[in-house]
């Protein structure tokens, strides 16, 4: 079985509640694992915060709002 998005995201996060992640980092991890569509919009989603890089309570609640 396929890992879900929000799995893939944890997995590239480690688990790491603290951990910040940029564009770059994001687009590299999941590049090839989930639909470019659904990437596009969470990377657009990432950088409509306005922060530099996001921790992954945040990037889960953008990831969630792209499907």
């Amino acid at each position: 079985m396929e890992p879900t998005p929000q799995e893939l995201l944890a997995d590239l996060y480690g688990y790491d509640q603290d951990a910040h992640f940029d564009t770059t980092q994001l687009t590299e991890g999941l590049a090839q694992r989930i639909p470019p569509a659904q990437l596009d919009k969470f990377l657009a989603a990432v950088k409509a915060t306005g922060d530099p890089a996001v921790d992954l309570e945040t990037a889960r609640a953008l990831l969630d709002g792209t499907r």
